[in-house]
């Protein structure tokens, strides 16, 4: 932090005293010239000792004075250089930061960093996917940047913040802020600029639920809701959770899920489920979500596939990769 002009006028204003303040006292108590007593006074701020073999007492608590507020006053000045130093390095981070932000492409902004919003990060982070972080608290911002994510200081809720990481370019948004009004806000905002952009915003209350689906999200998620449901569940059917666990931590274990959309040209357009085990695909298809609307959970494999319908499929990566190329 660069020091103000108010804090060096003050500074200067404090070395002038204590000079003149010196100088005064050396000539009335060791029969001095002014000048001579104004030079023993910068002196002994400088060395910190006395080489004029003062005897009184009133010289010799004027050296005392003039010695101890030398080194405060370098302390604090040294104080002054740590804070400006820190602050070339915070400069620095955030024009890398910033370069970061102006190459990404398709990735996903997280707009406040706060305890969801943080875990949000950490879990596109595992994903291994592109984002940026998004918060007005310069604290939050320097934890998530420790933790290896891209993240800037910026009010999510200003169109100008959301054109600076890039949203024009971005493939969906999180509005995790505290209070459902500036997630609101956030909402109307990035929607009015990436009608293509796909938002999922926080709420607090269910009333604003509707509110938010109005604006713009596509999905509106009720962190207090999804706690109380997976500590419910958590108690009734433990088992059950252990293993959803267990699949959404990748870093525990070789399977994942995804999502296949099926491309109009694809083989697989107007065949039965049947046709992949045929073509040895040997990941588990989970659900069929129809281009229409209507999803089925668990399909059979006389389901009939069309274009641009969506196959939430878990196996690992291999199989996964397997089963793409194949449709």
């Amino acid at each position: 932090m660069q020091p103000s002009s108010s804090q060096i006028r003050r500074v200067v204003l404090i070395i002038a005293i204590l000079l003149l303040g010196g100088a005064d006292s050396f000539a009335l108590s060791e029969h001095v010239s002014f000048w001579e007593g104004l030079y023993q006074s910068t002196y002994i701020l400088l060395a910190h000792h006395d080489d004029f073999n003062i005897q009184s007492a009133v010289g010799r608590a004027t050296i005392l004075i003039l010695i101890v507020s030398s080194l405060l006053l370098i302390a604090y000045l040294l104080k002054w250089l740590a804070e400006y130093m820190i602050g070339l390095g915070d400069n620095l981070k955030r024009r890398q930061m910033k370069a970061k932000v102006a190459h990404m492409n398709g990735h996903y902004i997280v707009c406040g960093l706060g305890r969801v919003g943080a875990q949000v990060a950490r879990e596109l982070q595992a994903e291994g996917v592109d984002f940026v972080g998004l918060d007005s608290d310069e604290e939050r911002v320097k934890e998530a940047i420790a933790r290896g994510q891209v993240a800037l200081i910026g009010d999510s809720t200003k169109e100008d913040v959301l054109r600076a990481v890039g949203i024009e370019r971005a493939t969906g948004l999180v509005a995790s802020l505290g209070d459902d009004s500036s997630n609101l806000f956030v909402t109307l905002a990035a929607r009015q600029l990436n009608p293509k952009l796909f938002i999922v915003a926080r709420a607090n209350r269910d009333e604003n639920k509707q509110r938010l689906v109005q604006a713009g999200a596509n999905r509106v998620a009720m962190p207090y809701q999804i706690g109380g449901y997976h500590m419910a569940t958590m108690m009734i059917r433990p088992k059950e959770v252990d293993f959803l666990e267990v699949l959404s931590n990748s870093k525990h274990n070789d399977l994942e899920v995804a999502e296949m959309v099926v491309p109009a040209g694809s083989p697989l357009v107007g065949q039965p489920l049947s046709w992949l085990h045929h073509h040895h695909v040997t990941a588990t298809i989970l659900a069929l979500n129809n281009q229409n609307g209507t999803s089925h959970v668990n399909p059979a494999s006389h389901e009939m596939i069309g274009a641009g319908d969506r196959l939430i499929m878990l196996g690992t990566q291999g199989q996964l990769q397997d089963a793409n190329s194949k449709i």
